[in-house]
């Protein structure tokens, strides 16, 4: 008997939280099929009755990750109002985030795989960042997306930079002067070229 649509989504979904998971933690160059499968409570060949190679896994996971981040700009501003940006950077620059590698953005968790991938991938990469950074500026009230860029940028860099870190002050104080350059970031609107 095969199963329904609904158990195999299921089962996808949740391949892909494994996988997520493992690439944020290994790269994807840490990982193999077996690894990834592995993760999932699978079998080699039930991965691939849902993904036909491990790039087109990592596609799906890069997205997802990129359709979240997109989705909780818009959900942070729809609960704090005028005030999403200061609850935007505790969370993004907190303790929780920048130490659950497994289970956080993919900008700064997967960015240096993206860079290694393929062309599809960098292409879908990019225009989500494009989505992102414009939904930023919109929640800003700002008309352009270059702060919202830089802001980005900033956010992941030091978030992996942070991780990096062995000494704890050292992380904090990177931190700190991050999110002064963040706020002014996104109180400032953007500078047409």
């Amino acid at each position: 008997m095969r199963a329904s649509p609904e158990h195999m989504q299921k089962i996808r979904s949740h391949i892909l939280k494994a996988a997520g998971q493992g690439f944020r933690e290994e790269g994807f160059g840490g990982l193999g099929i077996n690894g990834l499968a592995q993760r999932a409570g699978l079998t080699s060949g039930a991965f691939y009755g849902h993904f036909k190679s491990k790039n087109e896994a990592f596609q799906e996971v890069v997205n997802q990750g990129l359709n979240d981040y997109e989705d909780a700009i818009a959900q942070f501003g729809e609960q704090y109002g005028e005030a999403w940006q200061e609850h935007f950077l505790n969370f993004y620059l907190g303790n929780t985030h920048v130490e659950d590698l497994c289970n956080s953005c993919v900008v700064p968790g997967l960015s240096a795989d993206v860079l290694r991938a393929d062309a599809k991938t960098k292409g879908d990469y990019s225009k989500s960042v494009k989505r992102i950074a414009a939904g930023i500026a919109t929640q800003s009230g700002d008309n352009e997306s270059g702060n919202s860029l830089a802001l980005m940028a900033l956010l992941a860099g030091t978030v992996m930079m942070a991780r990096c870190i062995s000494d704890k002050q050292l992380s904090k104080d990177l931190r700190v002067a991050a999110r002064h350059w963040a706020e002014e970031m996104l109180n400032q609107p953007s500078e047409n070229d």
